[in-house]
């Protein structure tokens, strides 16, 4: 393992993940205007599991498939990639694509209180509580006076998205559980081919027949969301961990806020206000308390761990 900052591929690639995630809340913005979040979901999953095939094969990385991981491989589907793309999709109907960045950022949370409870190598020390603490008071600082405002539709939108930060976390807990000495590129493969399989009969039990006729910019979102955010980042988070450990290419949580808020403000006019800032700066303060500290030391993180995909 190299030391990664002195590394400046490992640095560029960083960049390059947190730029893509980062961007992908714009994308996914610009796409729900056009089709349904479910129809988002199916054709993400789709592009992803065709580009990290079309990666692992150009690559001649091997492709382990272990039958007895089937089940396991359906609830982790469901669970990291289904449910939080349709809440995130979902909530960005309602809200700026920016406030939704900076509220997935919350899944580093999220991960280290599923982990405490479960895993006996974890602890929640008083730095994870803290961060827990002021992770949450980013959320109600974020949310303004709608914070009471419980059906109101934007603050229903930003409860989905940390909903899709929870499960992410509890999906990225899940994984390590799975992993065990399994190759995590083979496990990434399968979810998002099972997240596929899953997701056509729920599109067409929900919608009907897709309907993907979309405007050219509305096109050129849902692709760039599918073959970069999911799939050709996907496979760079693997290098990434690989290269320089969990822990460090985890700093990628830190860049995806900023991107989301920044191109969200340059190409959508979304409005910064000092609430999304100052909520914005807790979160990010929060995940840093929780992240504080050494990795256990057999922790090998699959790509679903790393940072909240979207």
């Amino acid at each position: 393992m190299s030391d990664g900052p002195r590394d400046p591929r490992a640095l560029a690639v960083l960049l390059g993940i947190g730029g893509t995630w980062g961007a992908s809340f714009l994308f996914i913005k610009v796409a729900v205007d056009e089709i349904s979040p479910l129809e988002l979901v199916t054709a993400r999953l789709f592009l992803g599991a065709v580009t990290v095939a079309l990666i692992m094969r150009l690559r001649r990385m091997p492709l382990s498939v272990d039958r007895s991981l089937l089940g396991h491989i359906c609830i982790t589907a469901t669970v990291s990639n289904i449910l939080p793309f349709a809440l995130i999709a979902w909530g960005e109907e309602h809200i700026d694509s920016g406030i939704a960045s900076v509220l997935n950022g919350t899944m580093p949370i999220f991960t280290a209180v599923f982990a405490a409870a479960i895993l006996a190598e974890e602890r929640f020390t008083a730095a994870r509580a803290a961060g827990l603490a002021l992770g949450f008071a980013g959320v109600v600082a974020l949310s303004g006076n709608d914070v009471l405002a419980i059906t109101d539709s934007s603050v229903l939108g930003q409860l989905a998205v940390v909903a899709s930060a929870a499960c992410y976390g509890a999906g990225a807990v899940y994984m390590r559980m799975l992993l065990g000495g399994r190759d995590p590129a083979s496990l990434s493969i399968l979810q998002l081919v099972v997240g596929t399989v899953i997701a056509v009969p729920l599109v067409v039990l929900f919608e009907g027949s897709p309907d993907y006729s979309m405007s050219l910019e509305g096109a050129l979102c849902l692709l760039a969301l599918g073959i970069f955010g999911t799939g050709f980042a996907y496979i760079a988070y693997l290098w990434l961990i690989e290269r320089i450990g969990s822990v460090r290419a985890s700093l990628v949580t830190y860049i995806i806020p900023i991107v989301g808020l920044f191109l969200g403000w340059l190409v959508l006019d979304e409005r910064i206000g000092v609430n999304t800032l100052f909520g914005a700066a807790l979160i990010i303060a929060g995940v840093a308390a929780v992240m504080r500290g050494p990795a256990p030391a057999r922790e090998r993180l699959p790509v679903a761990e790393g940072v909240a995909i979207d």
